[in-house]
């Protein structure tokens, strides 16, 4: 690779002027992951309100895709803490799996059974944690929630099938427009009533710089959503008419190795402000803030998990 120029990474230390390969050669190696997201919600006036925080230890087993094979992802435990609560587990998670073939999924991530990453929403109901109690509406579909932030965040180190992605940065500097930007979702889950709705502002990822995790050199992709909104009728009671709106940005890091084409760490910060409304009148205002890191650990750190 050319040119002895220099210019400076996102920590300041000088690095050769040169272009790297982002998504070729992806290996085919098992990986394992430790997901915290850790749910802070304040009022509108600061005052702390709740923080929940979910861990998930999950798997991922790559399928072939020149045979059109799907990847599986197998989490091996789930858990839950609740403020200062002790943490509880959820036994019914353990051992789940999944696959996801990304070639049969639609442009905004749903198969043709209408799952978000082939995710059946339905497992999350009438979850129970590990003393028996069954865990609220609300904290069921957070823990669904886990499920697709895994997908949705790592999912910008993968190549777009159009317009501009992750294959279009070369060089540390580089930053593009994605083909995420503006785009509109439906919101998923069962909560949300049919016109829910997400949309994308100009989200961008740029080529931030290098920087080494465990031995292995990784590239920094840092991306940012732009400024979101979301409007979501709820289906929480036939009688309530409730509805929210927010107002969203989200941004982080993506550590991607260089030599694997795999991503080692994703941290990403989830700001919102929402506001529920009942029969058109408001009720409710909140912040809240999701904090996430999604971590590659060894086998061993995961099989003591």
């Amino acid at each position: 690779m050319e040119a002895p120029d220099e210019t400076p990474d996102a920590t300041g230390t000088n690095l050769p002027l040169r272009s790297y390969d982002l998504v070729g050669g992806r290996s085919r190696e098992t990986q394992h992951f430790a997901l915290e997201s850790r749910l802070t919600i304040r009022s509108t006036s600061g005052k702390l309100k709740s923080v929940d925080t979910f861990r998930q230890f999950l798997m991922v087993t790559p399928g072939d895709p020149s045979d059109g094979e799907s990847d599986r992802f197998t989490c091996s435990t789930f858990s839950i803490q609740r403020g200062d609560d002790p943490t509880v587990g959820v036994p019914s998670l353990e051992g789940f799996s999944y696959e996801v073939n990304r070639g049969l999924l639609d442009e905004n991530g749903f198969d043709d059974q209408g799952r978000l990453y082939g995710i059946p929403e339905e497992l999350f109901e009438g979850l129970a944690d590990s003393t028996g109690e069954k865990l609220s509406f609300e904290i069921g579909y957070q823990v669904y929630s886990v499920f697709f932030y895994y997908h949705g965040y790592t999912d910008y180190a993968m190549p777009t099938q159009k317009g501009t992605g992750v294959q279009d940065l070369e060089r540390v500097g580089d930053k593009i427009v994605h083909d995420a930007a503006f785009a509109e979702m439906p919101i998923p889950g069962k909560l949300a009533k049919t016109g829910s709705v997400w949309k994308n502002g100009e989200v961008t990822l740029e080529f931030r710089g290098l920087e080494t995790i465990e031995h292995r050199l990784c590239a920094v992709l840092s991306f940012d959503s732009g400024s979101c909104s979301w409007s979501m009728p709820m289906n929480y009671m036939p009688v309530m008419k409730l509805k929210t709106t927010g107002v969203s940005n989200y941004r982080g890091d993506i550590h991607l190795d260089l030599e694997s084409k795999l991503v080692k760490k994703v941290e990403m910060v989830l700001s919102e402000t929402t506001a529920t409304s009942m029969w058109g009148i408001p009720v409710n205002k909140s912040v809240p803030t999701t904090n996430l890191t999604i971590k590659a650990i060894s086998q061993e750190e995961f099989d003591m998990g």
